[in-house]
Order: structure tokens, then sequence, then C-alpha cells
């Protein structure tokens, strides 16, 4: 009796501690126990202790309890429950024993680690003094808890749990065939550990840096090309001259080739280049232009007159039928006709040369009129 009456005061001096608020005793954090169970499943077995009620006609009464629960807001915790105890007899006789289980509610009122318990169950009974060696009974249970954490040692979150409940068992007695209901209300000690199960809650995550936004530095740009002063490797570009990245200006187009139904480009023409005009052809035996050849010289005109600066070689040129000189004097006399129907059109004759080549620039097989038909041709060679 001794040592279950030091028993008695250790629990019930730690769950007085436990109730008189988290400032009795040291928390291991910022963080209370019930936050770090967070929402989480969780275990936690415990030792009983039970003051016997003097009707019982036992001793006090130790044991163990398992409880598994869940977590909802850190506020609110649903358990179910399984607990054993085991009565010392007070006539010396076999021990009575009491095995049950049921749901219970924990609820914490603040965001401390003191909460109020509620919790309806069931137990059974044997080897019990009097009247009623074995029977069911309905468990009633109120109390208070504490939870002491948390601590992170083999899981995290784990706290040590503390409870002080009054627990009535409610039965039923048959004598004489007589009904007599009992209620039996017995103090109740649990000290444990509360182990939440999975992933702790995690740490939220940090505010982004906020975007400094650096208002652009005015650079100058003093030829106006687009092209800032410290990155212009040109710098007095003329105004209007289309540059590189780097500012410079951009080389001169190269010297377009001519096809028919597009525009023929001379800007960028050297001397020596030359220029085929396809579709430039005559009547048949004559330096007579045909109506297409008039279309396709007009884009000519053009070419020339937005290139003032070059002067143009008109070359003309036969296959190999035919005598040598009959063939050098038509093709002098096509280029002729080319260069006279240039100036017609307002071209300056002092920028047009006519010659004739007659066959000897073949640039094709003359044997056949695939290559024959190549060779017939009229060219512009650029002269400066």
């Amino acid at each position: 009796m001794n040592r279950k009456r030091q028993l008695i005061a250790w629990m019930a001096g730690l769950m007085g501690g436990a109730l008189l608020g988290p400032s009795a005793v040291v928390q291991a954090g910022d963080e209370t126990a019930a936050e770090a169970i967070h929402n989480r499943f969780y275990i936690s077995p415990m030792a009983s202790y039970v003051l016997a009620d003097q009707d019982r006609g036992t001793d006090d009464a130790v044991g163990g309890t398992l409880v598994v629960g869940k977590m909802f807001r850190s506020q609110f915790g649903i358990e179910l429950e399984a607990n054993y105890a085991g009565y010392d007899s007070e006539s010396g006789g076999d021990d009575a024993t009491v095995v049950g289980g049921g749901l219970r509610g924990i609820l914490f009122p603040t965001s401390g680690s003191v909460y109020g318990l509620l919790g309806l169950g069931y137990g059974r009974f044997e080897d019990h003094p009097g009247a009623d060696p074995e029977y069911d009974s309905a468990l009633l249970t109120l109390g208070l808890g504490y939870l002491l954490g948390p601590f992170d040692f083999v899981a995290s979150g784990i706290s040590v749990r503390a409870e002080a409940a009054l627990r009535t068992d409610i039965h039923g007695r048959d004598q004489t065939a007589d009904s007599i209901n009992n209620a039996l209300n017995e103090g109740l000690f649990n000290l444990g550990l509360l182990i939440p199960l999975g992933a702790g809650p995690q740490p939220p995550k940090p505010e982004p840096e906020p975007v400094v936004v650096v208002p652009p530095v005015a650079v100058a740009d003093s030829d106006g090309d687009g092209v800032n002063d410290p990155s212009d490797q040109c710098p007095g570009t003329p105004a209007g001259t289309e540059v590189d990245p780097q500012g410079c200006p951009l080389p001169p187009p190269a010297c377009t080739p001519y096809g028919e139904g597009s525009e023929m480009e001379l800007a960028g023409c050297l001397p020596g280049d030359t220029i085929v005009l396809q579709g430039v052809t005559f009547e048949f035996d004559s330096a007579i232009l045909t109506p297409n050849a008039r279309t396709i010289l007009n884009r000519v005109v053009g070419a020339l007159t937005d290139a003032p600066q070059i002067r143009v070689e008109v070359a003309g040129h036969t296959d190999a039928r035919g005598a040598d000189a009959y063939n050098l004097e038509l093709s002098d006399q096509r280029a002729q006709s080319v260069v006279d129907y240039l100036t017609g059109k307002g071209v300056a004759a002092d920028r047009l040369e006519a010659r004739g080549y007659g066959e000897s620039n073949s640039v094709a097989d003359n044997q056949t009129e695939e290559g024959r038909e190549l060779n017939r041709r009229v060219e512009l060679k650029i002269i400066d």
C-alpha cells in the first residue's frame, strides 16, 4: 500500500503541474505538442493507475492503455482506446481484472498543451469480489490531459502524455431477480508517450525576394544609327545608313541576277559582273524584239534609272548554226536593237555600249536545241 500511495502522489503531482498551464512545465520549443501532430495519425501507449472505488471491494489497480488517434486542425482528436487493469485483492483472493475499449475525444481549447477528455467505452470485469464475479459494464471517462513536448527523437513530434480523469463504471447486478443499477466512480491516471505517424508539418515556404526594378540608364547615340555610343564601332555614320549590330555600315548588296518575273537590282554590281537578260528574244533570223522582250527591257530601264552611276555593255550572242560572219553581224544588230530600245525609254546613250560576239562565247552545247537556246542570249556587262 505504501508503494501505491507513493505512485498516486507522484502521478497526481505530475498532473497537477500539467494542469497549472504551460508556464509550469518547460517547453521544448515554440511549437506546442498539439501543433506538432498537425492532422496526423498517432499512437499513444500509456501506463495506467486506477484509484478503486471503496465499494468495489478491491485495492487499487495498475495496467496499461493503448490509444490510436487522429488529430484535426491541431485542436480536436478522435481516439480508439484499448485498456487493461488488474485490481489487487483485499481479502487475499484472486486479483480482479478488467479488459475494455472505447471511443474518446480530446479537445484543446487554446493553442496550449492542455486538453479536455471525454470517453465512452466497454469493460469486461472478471474475478470480481462480491455477488457479481463477472460482468459487463459501460465505462464513462471525463478528465483533463497534458502534452509535454514536442521532442524529436526516434520520430518527429513525440511528446510525453499525462492524463487525470474520473471513470464511472455503470453496470447492472441481479440479486434475487431484482435489477439493481450500480455506478462505481474511480480516479484514472495515465502516463506515457504520444507518437505521431508520418511526416510532420512542413515549414512555410519563404517569401520570394522582391523584384527590384532598375530604371534604364539613358545612353547616348550620337550618330542616330540605333547603336549606343559605347557599342558603336563606327561612330559618325551618315544618317539613314543601314548598319550592323556594331554600328558599321552594311556592305552594298550583291549584284542580283535577273530572272523573269522579278525585278533587277544593279546597286550592288561591280565592274565585270554580267547579267543574262533571260526572256529577251527576237523574231526568227532578225533583230526585231518580241513583245515579251520589250516587257523585260522595261524592267531593265527601271534598274538603270535607279543606279545612274553604272555604265553597261549590251552583248549579243548567237548559237553556232550559220556562218561565223553572219552570226557576228546578227549578234551585233541584236545588241544595238536593245540599246536603241533602252535609249528610247530615257536611258542616257553614253551609259550604253552595243557589241556582238556571234557564236564565240557559247555557254552550252550547240548540238542540242536546249544548248543552242541558251547560247542565243543578250547580256548586260558592268563596265564601271
